[in-house]
């Protein structure tokens, strides 16, 4: 049996929406890599929003079905991992349709005001 390509795990992935967010992982830069192995082993790792995420099983499951439904696919591994400060940021301007967040100018550093 013909092994899935990186394209047709991707697809797959596509239809897995965040739990919190409720758009798909593929949208959001969740997918950190996809790796099929020649055994049809296939990792696929994932950037989580925050460390700690109550959800991140719920994840992990999802992930791990949608791709165990694939042909050729013996087994899946989730690594997981969590969004960097810049990707945290990044996905909130996308999220808010590229609007800046206001400053709230009492707590910039500076401010006199307490």
């Amino acid at each position: 049996m013909a092994l899935p390509s990186n394209e047709q795990v991707l697809e797959v992935l596509a239809r897995v929406d965040d739990p919190e967010i409720k758009k798909p992982i593929t949208e959001l830069g969740m997918v950190k890599e996809v790796v099929v192995g020649a055994d049809g082993q296939v990792v696929v790792g994932i950037f989580l929003t925050v460390s700690g995420c109550p959800l991140k099983d719920t994840i992990t499951r999802e992930v791990t079905a949608a791709v165990s439904a694939l042909p050729g696919v013996t087994g899946v591994r989730v690594d997981l991992d969590v969004m960097c400060d810049g990707q945290r940021k990044g996905l909130r301007g996308q999220l808010r349709g590229g609007q800046a967040v206001r400053e709230v100018p009492f707590a910039t550093p500076g401010s006199l005001t307490r």
